[in-house]
């Protein structure tokens, strides 16, 4: 017998049976084997690929609800140090095309150790942590970029 589908998405969990912490990158799929923190298996099926979110629920195709968590994810907590400029470290990363969160007084982003160098060579500290990770979105209002098509 083949697995239990998933077709649709809500933005908010009225009565879950289970929960299923995804990563920031499993937060934006279309079609993907997915296992609950109960080890509940399903198919995550839909018909393009959404941002799956927080709080909101994967309904089965029975009808029953998986709520949506954010996973602990190794991250980099970005701050300058002297007189390094946030907002030039911040272009530094997205000239890479990678996702940030932005703070009054720090970044956050994915830990990569080419960018741990690129980062404390343009005089920042950089202090591993384990955090949920919710980066910027698109600024046309579209989610995710993935390319230069806009």
């Amino acid at each position: 017998m083949g697995l239990i589908s998933a077709y649709k998405i809500v933005q908010r969990a009225e009565k879950p049976f289970d929960l299923i912490s995804l990563s920031y990158e499993d937060r934006f799929k279309r079609r993907l084997k997915l296992t609950t923190e109960g080890g509940f298996d399903f198919l995550l099926n839909l018909s393009k690929a959404v941002e799956l979110p927080v709080g909101g629920a994967i309904i089965l195709e029975d009808g029953k609800e998986i709520e949506i968590a954010a996973l602990n994810e190794r991250l980099y907590k970005v701050k300058p140090k002297n007189n390094a400029s946030l907002a030039e470290i911040a272009w530094h990363i997205g000239n890479r095309h990678m996702p940030c969160e932005i703070y009054e007084k720090y970044l956050m982003i994915q830990q990569n150790l080419v960018l741990r160098d690129m980062l404390e060579n343009l005089n920042c500290s950089v202090e591993e942590i384990s955090a949920p990770f919710f980066p910027m979105t698109g600024a046309y209002g579209q989610g995710r970029t993935f390319s230069h098509s806009h």
